[in-house]
């Protein structure tokens, strides 16, 4: 009984070793020895495949690879002018099949606080984004929507730390009443003088200096008032990786320094 158990073992072994193999299908064409799908419900849904990224030349040339490995294939990162290179290896050394480049990371206004019960106190403004970025070159612009002018400048310094799925946060404190209260007053987040995002509250209104000029804000459609109680923000809630994924919401318990709690990151 031991041996037929044995047998048959090492047939089903064989079999998946060399039979076809199709990753999202159960009929890869004949053709192939893999064929991947970029469906595995129909049409629903659909995904792409990636190749094995490698952060940066050093690393890449540290694969060991040989005469009998052509047609190795890596995307190399970090490449000549911010290039990202699809590469393959011919027996000797790597060819780029094809460069492209790579889109800047960008952060975004994540939450904050403004006003509330009482004297105005523990005003913030958070700026999330991926991982890794550094804020030297950022810059916050408070905007008074009655004049649609610039009343303060915070230079943003700082590395956005990884808190959940290669996104993080970093919070940046204002001194009491140092964000206005509204009616309406806005946001701007610039980077490196490229206006990124200019947002409101408590209404819209129109820059007429400062790296907003000429734009109309976006009103984000949540405001605090004079009865919001201490501890509590505005904040992006919903799912995903960059900004146009959420939504604002609130005010409800604050998580400056901090992925929101309503806010998942996939």
């Amino acid at each position: 009984m031991k041996r037929i158990f044995l047998f048959f073992g090492a047939a089903f072994i064989a079999t998946n070793i060399y039979c076809q193999v199709g990753i999202g299908t159960t009929t890869p064409t004949p053709a192939s020895m893999l064929e991947i799908s970029s469906t595995s419900d129909g049409g629903v849904t659909y995904g792409g495949f990636m190749p094995p990224r490698v952060p940066n030349i050093a690393a890449r040339d540290a694969i060991n690879a040989g005469y009998a490995d052509y047609g190795l294939t890596i995307f190399l990162l970090n490449y000549a002018n911010n290039e990202g290179c699809l590469q393959v290896w011919n027996g000797e050394s790597w060819e780029s099949i094809h460069c492209v480049t790579l889109a800047s990371p960008v952060a975004w206004i994540n939450e904050f606080h403004y006003d509330n019960n009482g004297t105005d106190q523990g005003e913030f403004i958070e700026i999330a984004g991926p991982a890794g970025l550094d804020l030297a070159t950022y810059s916050i612009e408070l905007y008074n929507g009655v004049n649609g002018k610039v009343y303060g400048i915070t230079n943003l310094t700082g590395v956005i730390p990884d808190q959940s799925n290669g996104i993080g946060t970093v919070v940046f404190s204002y001194p009491r009443d140092g964000i206005q209260n509204g009616a309406p007053d806005g946001i701007a987040l610039v980077d490196a003088g490229e206006l990124l995002y200019f947002i409101s509250y408590e209404g819209s209104f129109t820059a007429i200096d400062g790296t907003a000029n000429g734009r109309t804000s976006i009103d984000i459609l949540v405001n605090e008032t004079a009865s919001t109680p201490i501890g509590e923000s505005l904040q992006l809630i919903g799912t995903g990786n960059e900004y146009n994924d959420f939504t604002w919401s609130g005010p409800s318990a604050e998580s400056p320094g901090n992925i929101n709690s309503g806010q998942t990151i996939n």
